[in-house]
């Protein structure tokens, strides 16, 4: 009961926003705090204790509401040595030597989106092979190429998203549960419409076949890419409706 509550806790707490003119250090320590919030998380749910780390990280964050800049970044210190300290008794211990645990590989796997970037290469390497394999292939018409080109371009969006957040934040912030995996599938709906529109068009305006192929591909591709963004258009839609 008692991780369950902290685990809870971990995504309750907010961080109060500094007063609109204040020093840049106190957005500064409310980014490292964040940061710190995310590391908590990915720790907790590998298993690590995190206890002593998560009450100095409490204690920063009420020095932060508090304006105590010097306190709290005291307290971030602490708990991020803590952090580093409960990470490392977590490792397995032989002869003196450390070696990384499942559970230490899963704090790693977990902060740097290392699933979602193996998830999404083997996604490409299965797509390219289905596209290699299966290209002559239709259903109603329509090559299910077009679908596939959708597929690699949906995954080829999730180390997008995950290279962005390593570059811009130094972990990830998305793609961290495991419904990113519905998006290579979604996208397989998305390609194969995406050829109707585009084939249709093409038809209408007597484009050349072999450029309009190339094209259709083009567009497949850009469609599966924006597979997330879809799904958010589409959710507006029919929560509109």
């Amino acid at each position: 009961m008692i991780e369950r509550k902290l685990f809870i806790s971990l995504y309750q707490v907010s961080i109060v926003k500094p007063r609109e003119g204040y020093n840049l250090e106190s957005s500064e320590l409310e980014d490292n705090l964040q940061r710190l919030n995310r590391m908590l998380q990915a720790a907790h749910r590998s298993s690590i204790d995190i206890k002593n780390s998560y009450d100095f990280y409490i204690l920063a964050l009420k020095e932060s509401n508090k304006e105590e800049l010097a306190e709290a970044y005291l307290y971030y210190d602490r708990s991020k040595y803590e952090l580093t300290s409960a990470i490392n008794e977590a490792k397995i211990k032989i002869k003196g030597s450390s070696f990384p645990s499942l559970r230490t590989l899963s704090y790693f796997f977990k902060l740097y989106g290392l699933y979602a970037v193996t998830f999404g290469t083997l996604a490409i390497l299965l797509f390219s092979y289905l596209i290699y394999r299966y290209s002559d292939v239709r259903i109603l018409d329509v090559p299910l190429w077009s679908s596939f080109f959708a597929g690699i371009g949906s995954s080829a969006q999730i180390l997008t998203g995950i290279v962005d957040d390593l570059r811009r934040n130094g972990m990830v912030t998305r793609y961290k549960r495991l419904w990113y995996m519905a998006i290579p599938l979604l996208s397989l709906i998305f390609g194969y419409m995406a050829y109707l529109v585009v084939s249709s068009s093409m038809v209408a305006i007597n484009a050349n076949s072999q450029s309009s192929i190339f094209f259709t591909m083009f567009v497949c591709f850009i469609t599966g890419f924006l597979t997330n963004w879809l799904i958010n258009r589409l959710s507006k839609l029919s929560s509109d409706l």
